[in-house]
């Protein structure tokens, strides 16, 4: 249908991250349903958020000077940063020699939040501490810190 998506479920490592997303007006209960889950108690504190980007967004909007009609896409792979150097040797992840991102991968993750604090958006992921992706383990998906 639209291409399929990008997911990671990213967990907190502190009850304070959560309390400043509320206070920036992000809505913890969109359409009745909990945006902070309770998951693997080994990862964070945790409690996670399901952070989603379409593979293809495309949105049409109408130029405000022009009138035309102007197209965006909000998809796409979201950036990934390796930052396991430190920030100062910060680099594009490059998933054919550093590896896809495993289970228990701790990184620093940007979204925005729109619709009034309703929807989220991952934008980009910089990756701390990497764990080694196993694709023999079995997976559930509350386990799962990064899907691609």
């Amino acid at each position: 249908a639209n291409g399929g998506q990008y997911i990671t479920n990213a967990y907190f490592t502190d009850q304070g991250q959560i309390d400043q997303l509320e206070k920036e007006g992000l809505d913890l209960h969109p359409m009745n349903s909990n945006r902070i889950l309770q998951g693997n108690a080994d990862l964070g504190i945790g409690k996670y958020m399901k952070i989603k980007r379409k593979v293809s967004d495309v949105k049409t909007f109408t130029d405000s000077k022009t009138g035309e009609p102007v197209e965006v896409d909000y998809g796409g792979a979201p950036k990934v940063v390796d930052l396991t150097q430190g920030r100062e040797n910060k680099r594009m992840w490059d998933f054919e020699a550093d590896g896809p991102l495993g289970n228990g991968t701790k990184a620093k993750v940007q979204f925005e939040v729109y619709a009034n604090g309703a929807g989220v958006r991952l934008l980009n992921i910089g990756v701390t501490e990497h764990v080694a992706y196993e694709n023999n383990s079995v997976i559930s998906e509350d386990d799962e810190l990064f899907a691609f």
